[in-house]
């Protein structure tokens, strides 16, 4: 693939990088959904002025849009940090077992986990106090680009680097026989046009 293979191999890693900071961002934000009387998000809250402290999931625990928000929004960090993992190995250090495969699995459950957490805006605290978006869709938003843009050109990736020093090694292996064979002196022939050109 050359340079633009180099050029892919470089947007993936710099998009998962950024896709796990603003997946993390969305996980410790507590300004998903501006409220009233404060702000939620899908692990911390920050209602009346009290800070931004980790809200108490029994107090919501019939919502099950909110639960399911919390639960999704985890979910696609953890799968962001299995691309990731899978993706630098895969490119810098050696080949793991169905490497491709995770990775494309991976990508596809990052997008799923992260678009669940949408949904939050129609939960019941929503329904009671109103909620509009706040900073945490953003970064939410940016995960979601980031891991598509990441698992479109994982697949436009130059050769994975032991590949490339293997196939180094096998030039330089070729270029060391090719200069320790002799080289062989037509001595047959110029023998053969000898003889000829005496008989004439």
């Amino acid at each position: 693939m050359g340079l633009v293979g180099l050029i892919f191999e470089l947007v993936v890693l710099v998009c998962l990088a950024a896709g796990i900071a603003s997946n993390a961002a969305v996980v410790g934000s507590c300004d998903m959904l501006d409220l009233r009387n404060g702000s939620l998000g899908p692990w911390r809250a920050d209602f009346n002025g009290s800070g931004c402290v980790v809200w108490d999931k029994s107090d919501e625990a019939t919502d099950w849009i909110l639960n399911m928000a919390r639960v999704c929004s985890m979910m696609g960090l953890i799968l962001g940090c299995i691309f990731t993992f899978f993706a630098f190995f895969k490119q810098c250090l050696c080949p793991l077992p169905c490497g491709q495969l995770i990775m494309d699995i991976s990508g596809i459950g990052v997008q799923i986990s992260l678009a669940l957490v949408w949904p939050m805006i129609r939960s019941n605290v929503c329904q009671t106090l109103g909620c509009s978006w706040g900073g945490g869709a953003t970064a939410l938003l940016l995960a979601q680009i980031f891991f598509f843009a990441a698992s479109i050109f994982s697949r436009c990736m130059r050769e994975p680097r032991y590949e490339r020093r293997k196939e180094r090694r096998d030039e330089h292996k070729e270029e060391e026989q090719a200069k320790k064979e002799p080289v062989e002196e037509p001595v047959e022939a110029d023998a053969e046009e000898g003889h000829a050109a005496k008989v004439y």
